[in-house]
């Protein structure tokens, strides 16, 4: 780990980031106390959890995208010793890979079959595993074998898209005692939101002005399904200016046919990362059974990758800030006019102290498809 969050893990100032402790949901943590090697935080299922003051191994299971969220609020992998391979698949394909490469020295042995398999997950040795939190049983069989558990939620009822990396990153700064970049990160975050609000606003944006948007979650040749009310991509568009062309018919993820598609006739289609298919793809119409040319988004060649900078811009990350300006101008190109390119540069080189090379970025903007793969 850097010597900078070595140093702050170690310094005095940590006692004062002791969170209050509450009522306990299990027997593991009623008698816990801590000690000067440790310290009690407030997980998102409410438990007091004792975690070691210094941190050296961590893995994490279901909760994908936290291993960029525990990068960019201390600027270091190497106390991750595992991720889920879903996480290992983006992490490989990612920028990460090269401004910090441990993250490829992490396991993922210890999931099999989406599952964790305790056994191995003992012999990576972790000071702490983090866990989605609505896998309560999990946790709990996990505690029972004796593994230190924190659980992070991932549900929000906020439109806001910021949100679930706010809260992860006050957290883990709770954690780690590195406060500083995490909060420095949530203001460029809520900075960028109240600039598109107000851009917005001055442009006096109606409702029969805004892009009507379609975001394809999963797609082949035998599936189309979209994301709708309560998936992120309704909250990024709801705070970019786009209107969800699914949000009153598809809660969560639905599998829709063509016919849907043509009724709802989208300006603008966003691609997750988590499925192969390319703008190209429908561009070329290369899916047997499936006519996108009939699709305006389609016609007008506005259908857009999302991208993949230390973790899939989709769901919560590191690089959130940037998913809200990027997508802000996808939605209205001529009010957004600043540079993409120099945007990210900028920010990567202020919070990761790297710089990307003009490749490097077009990488990011335009991910392949092996990354949706694990």
């Amino acid at each position: 780990m850097r010597n900078t969050y070595k140093y702050l893990l170690g310094s005095a100032s940590i006692m004062l980031l002791l969170v209050g402790c509450g009522d306990s949901n299990t027997e593991v943590s009623k008698d816990l106390k801590p000690t000067a090697e440790t310290k009690m935080i407030v997980d998102e299922l409410d438990r007091e959890v004792e975690i070691p003051t210094e941190l050296n191994s961590i893995a994490m299971g279901g909760i994908l995208p936290y291993f960029s969220t525990w990068f960019i609020a201390t600027n270091s992998t190497e106390e991750i010793v595992g991720i889920h391979p879903n996480s290992y698949n983006a992490a490989s394909h990612s920028i990460l890979k090269d401004i910090s490469p441990s993250i490829l020295d992490a396991k993922t042995n210890f999931i099999e079959n989406g599952e964790v398999n305790i056994e191995e997950l003992i012999t990576l040795n972790p000071q702490v595993y983090f866990e989605i939190a609505s896998q309560e049983k999990t946790v709990e069989k996990l505690e029972e074998a004796g593994i230190t558990t924190v659980a992070l939620d991932t549900n929000t009822t906020s439109l806001n898209p910021l949100d679930t990396l706010n809260r992860w990153l006050t957290l883990t700064g709770e954690i780690t005692g590195v406060t500083d970049r995490p909060a420095e990160i949530i203001t460029v975050g809520e900075a960028n939101q109240k600039m598109i609000d107000d851009t917005l606003a001055e442009a006096d944006i109606t409702e029969e002005d805004k892009p009507r948007v379609m975001v394809l979650q999963y797609h082949s040749d035998g599936e189309i399904s979209v994301a709708g009310s309560n998936m992120h991509g309704n909250r990024w568009l709801n705070s970019t200016g786009g209107i969800d062309v699914a949000a009153d018919e598809v809660d969560g993820i639905k599998a829709v046919n063509m016919e849907q598609i043509y009724n709802w006739n989208p300006d603008i289609i966003y691609i997750t990362n988590f499925t192969e298919t390319q703008p190209e793809d429908l561009y070329n119409n290369v899916f047997e059974g499936q006519d996108w040319s009939q699709v305006k988004a389609v016609q007008e060649k506005k259908v857009y990758k999302m991208p993949l900078g230390i973790y899939r811009w989709y769901p919560p990350s590191g690089d959130a800030p940037l998913m809200l300006k990027w997508m802000a101008q996808k939605n209205y190109p001529e009010l957004f006019t600043y540079d993409m390119n120099e945007e990210i540069k900028d920010y990567y080189n202020r919070f990761y102290s790297y710089d990307l090379s003009d490749e490097q970025v077009e990488e990011i903007f335009n991910p392949s498809s092996e990354a949706a793969k694990y």
